[in-house]
């Protein structure tokens, strides 16, 4: 059976230029990992760890590389799903749009406790009230989002400015301190092996790109800019990270408890005092409200997508005011978040697993968004970028996932695809 086409539904404000996308690419992907994984690397791999972030960097030039020209010749509320459709047909795409929604539902709440937990401790409530803190800051993100994309794109700039001078600037003291000791890898052939290591841990900081190719149908220029903001954001987010592990790698000792559980905090409190270390909780709030006002910002642009293929209720792709806000999606984001935070405070999940699933199946759309690159790829060179990058992918799939999170994955797509056959089944059974 062919694909049903696609409805006609109205068009999302197009008012991102080049700062404020580029800042919310930088706020998307910069998340909490960037206060714990330098810690993490560094017990792992000590003076070679630094390498193993420059390594995950360059690992991930090529798949940003394939998001920005999806992104930038496929602009759509879908995003990967977009990309899936364009390739594959209306049917996959349904089913990757479930699997998105399975993975921020998991994802995005886990962000939303994080940062609770960060803002009890700027309180200094009981870590138990992370909870508490969650729902503040959804009803936040959410109130921030309603106000309107034009708005929440002013905040989204002055919040990426905020995190990336705090990130630096700790770099910065870590490596400038009264102890900082730093030392370069000594490149021998277990400095490598340590390095590649490391690679596997920090990887999970440089995914978030795929979530602001949602966003590309509110850009201006999506075929100019969208590149663009991907590649700036890049160079400001492995710079903040390049600062960040070379601080922490400079003044802690890998054996340091507080290197893996706090390092940011470890850092301020040995060359600055104990007393400026407390202002790591406030960044921590900071980075993960941007965060969460990032995400959940793609997050109700694939609900709206979704609604307006009809996969969903079309009621959630309404669009108000002059700004054209999707609020009935952004509302039910909000909603499905919230049961979510409800579940895992009740202790039937932990925000780690959730984590742990999210970059998961965020791994496999890397995978998929590879291969539709081959599929709609122009040029025998560009076919082979593709397929390099996917057999490399696979391989890493393969090597390291859980069978239970790739079984997830692939019943979330079942479940988007046949409900998308249904659905087209019965349009052509009423046009008959």
């Amino acid at each position: 059976m062919s694909d049903a086409p696609a409805p006609q539904v109205q068009d999302l404000d197009r008012h991102l230029t080049l700062v404020p996308a580029a800042a919310l690419a930088v706020t998307t992907v910069i998340g909490g990992g960037a206060l714990v994984l330098p810690g993490a690397a560094l017990r792992q791999a000590g003076s070679n760890a630094l390498l193993g972030w420059i390594l995950a960097a360059l690992i991930t030039i090529p798949l940003i590389a394939v998001f920005a020209r999806l992104g930038s010749r496929y602009p759509s509320a879908g995003g990967v799903a977009g990309f899936v459709q364009a390739a594959f047909g209306r049917h996959s795409a349904a089913g990757v749009e479930v699997v998105l929604i399975g993975t921020f539902g998991l994802g995005m709440p886990a962000i939303a406790l994080s940062g609770g937990g960060y803002l009890v401790a700027v309180f200094g409530w009981s870590p138990s009230y992370a909870w508490i803190g969650a729902l503040i800051l959804l009803a936040l993100a959410t109130t921030m989002l309603l106000s309107g994309g034009r708005v929440s794109s002013k905040v989204q700039t002055v919040l990426a400015a905020a995190l990336t001078i705090g990130l630096a600037v700790a770099g910065i003291v870590g490596l400038s301190g009264p102890t900082a000791d730093f030392t370069l890898p000594a490149l021998t052939g277990g400095t490598w092996e340590q390095a590649l290591s490391v690679v596997g841990i920090v990887f999970f900081a440089f995914t978030g790109w795929e979530i602001i190719a949602f966003t590309t149908a509110e850009y201006r220029n999506p075929q100019r800019d969208f590149p663009r903001a991907v590649a700036i954001s890049y160079v400001v987010v492995v710079g903040v990270y390049v600062l960040i592990a070379a601080g922490v790698q400079a003044t802690l000792d890998p054996n340091d408890p507080a290197a893996e559980s706090s390092p940011v905090a470890a850092v301020i409190r040995a060359a600055v005092s104990p007393t400026a270390a407390s202002l790591v909780a406030v960044l921590g709030v900071v980075i993960l409200a941007a965060n969460l006002i990032g995400a959940m910002w793609g997050a109700s642009r694939l609900i709206y997508s979704s609604a307006s293929h009809r996969l969903l209720p079309r009621q959630l792709s309404v669009l108000s005011g002059a700004q054209r806000t999707p609020s009935a999606a952004i509302i039910a984001t909000s909603a499905l978040f919230l049961v979510v935070i409800g579940v895992a405070a009740a202790g039937v999940m932990s925000p780690p697993t959730m984590f742990m699933v999210a970059g998961q199946n965020f791994f496999l759309l890397y995978l998929l968004s590879a291969v539709v690159f081959v599929k709609v790829a122009q040029t025998t060179a560009a076919r082979v970028v593709g397929a390099v990058v996917a057999v490399g992918l696979t391989a890493v799939v393969v090597a390291g996932f859980q069978p239970l999170t790739i079984l997830y994955a692939v019943a979330l797509f079942a479940v988007g695809f046949l409900l998308s056959v249904r659905g087209a089944r019965r349009l052509a059974a009423r046009s008959a």
